[in-house]
């Protein structure tokens, strides 16, 4: 199995970050290499099992299912349907928490997946900083 794994620190309050990251239709509102999200099935974005369509600008297309929201911890859990990526078993993990000294956040992404068959992990690897907005600039 491989890993991945980006973090960084924002101006934004830990609040004000998690309620842009929280939102799981909400991905092109803060992820520039996105262009379009939509709920596809299994409820409204905000509760485990809904699917999200996601449209690259590159006009690549994924389907992702919602596994977990934890509001208390601020994290947010999902796994690749089908995608254009050679992985299998993929599944990725954001997690937002204040930073004490300056009062903002802190936020981590890591991923676990195994690289698809005549592939390797070097191969399959997607990094996720390509078009992050910060939190404090995307759209809400």
């Amino acid at each position: 199995m491989a890993t991945a794994y980006w973090s960084s620190v924002f101006t934004s309050s830990a609040d004000q970050a998690w309620a842009v990251i929280r939102q799981f239709n909400g991905l092109p509102d803060w992820h520039l290499a996105i262009r379009a999200s939509e709920i596809t099935g299994g409820g409204n974005g905000l509760t485990p099992g809904a699917v999200r369509l996601l449209t690259g600008v590159d006009g690549s297309t994924y389907r992702e299912r919602l596994v977990g929201l934890d509001e208390v911890d601020r994290k947010l859990s999902y796994e690749i349907v089908e995608a254009p990526l050679p992985v299998r078993g993929y599944r990725s993990t954001l997690h937002v928490q204040p930073v004490a000294d300056t009062g903002g956040a802190f936020l981590s992404w890591h991923a676990t997946f195994d690289p698809a068959q005549g592939t390797t992990a070097q191969g399959s690897h997607h990094d996720p900083r390509s078009g992050l907005r910060p939190p404090s600039q995307a759209s809400t």
